[in-house]
């Protein structure tokens, strides 16, 4: 790697910051994480250091694993036991295995660009629009936002399930779990308002204002998710791609839901939450996967962190110009 990029002073933006996490990740992050540094962080996508790990991402190991583990139907194998399972649960463990390594494959830097990744989400739309599966808001959140992620958000079996989870809004502003839950659920909530931050058709939609709402109200409160109870949640970091790990992520993912759906006017309101994220980063200069449990850090975390900070703490930065020019000007 070329790049240097030691000095604090070079990045307004990470002000208060113990160490540059940066030149930490260029010298020990997996080759994605480094490759999406150098793209979204340093936004560089000339250089010979960003074309050669473009070039080697196309060759990245644990890509080609997964892709070579794909039949010519689009499909993963389940893993487990599956005897004496019904169709309709094997249906279910099959799509959430296509969600679950389709979600592995776009944090490896695949895009709909690849037709393997193509061919599989081909085979989740067709489980959504033939199959009544018994599914939670998490699991079709993350269908949706695999749609998004890989260009396929005008089909309209897309449309027409955002449509459908945008009706199902509770009063207050919030999602539960399942369809017949009467309470709200701050984690299903908070997921699924970040998906739809990232779609181009659906984003200014008045019902995710509303949701947006909710979450303000509850952000750093407990009691209002039975999936993922307790204060600690709040301190995980770190979100996954199966499971209930994908409603994971806490004060960050908080923080990236805001960012996205971000009208470039600062919110004072966060600066509490940025300044809390700046100083629970680590020695090493990493930020950890749950605050005050993990040591070592992790790559992805400080990655999804850095831009959280970037973008934040450069309005903060614009702002205070803007104010010391016109202090100046009177």
């Amino acid at each position: 790697m070329n790049h240097e990029v030691e000095h604090l002073d070079d990045f307004p933006w990470m002000g208060g910051l113990r160490k540059n996490p940066i030149q930490v990740m260029l010298n020990a992050a997996p080759l994605p994480i480094r490759y999406m540094l150098i793209r979204d962080i340093l936004e560089d996508t000339a250089s010979d250091d960003f074309l050669a790990l473009q070039k080697n991402l196309r060759k990245h190991q644990p890509r080609r694993k997964l892709f070579s583990e794909q039949s010519s139907e689009g499909l993963w194998p389940v893993e487990g036991k599956t005897k004496g399972l019904s169709e309709h649960q094997l249906q279910t463990l099959q799509l959430l295995k296509q969600l679950e390594v389709l979600h592995d494959l776009l944090e490896l830097g695949v895009t709909h660009k690849q037709e393997k990744a193509k061919l599989g989400m081909r085979e989740v739309l067709r489980t959504l629009a033939e199959k009544n599966l018994p599914l939670r808001l998490h699991h079709l959140t993350q269908a949706v936002f695999m749609s998004i992620s890989y260009e396929l958000e005008g089909s309209p079996i897309i449309k027409t399930l955002i449509r459908d989870l945008l009706a199902r809004q509770h009063s207050d502003g919030g999602w539960s779990s399942l369809v017949d839950d009467q309470e709200s659920c701050i984690w299903s909530t908070q997921f699924f308002l970040w998906a739809m931050g990232h779609s181009k058709k659906f984003k200014g939609n008045r019902v995710l204002k509303k949701g947006l709402v909710y979450l303000r109200e509850h952000n750093l409160q407990d009691g209002h998710s039975k999936l993922l109870p307790g204060m600690q949640t709040w301190d995980t970091l770190i979100s996954g791609t199966s499971g209930l790990s994908v409603l994971s992520g806490g004060t960050l993912r908080y923080l990236e839901t805001m960012q996205l759906f971000d009208d470039e006017k600062r919110d004072r309101k966060l600066d509490k939450l940025i300044n809390w994220l700046i100083s629970v980063q680590l020695k090493d200069g990493l930020w950890p996967t749950i605050v005050g449990r993990d040591k070592r850090g992790d790559h992805g975390v400080t990655l999804r962190v850095l831009k959280v900070l970037k973008h934040f703490q450069t309005q903060r930065v614009l702002e205070t110009l803007k104010y010391e020019s016109e202090f100046d000007s009177d």
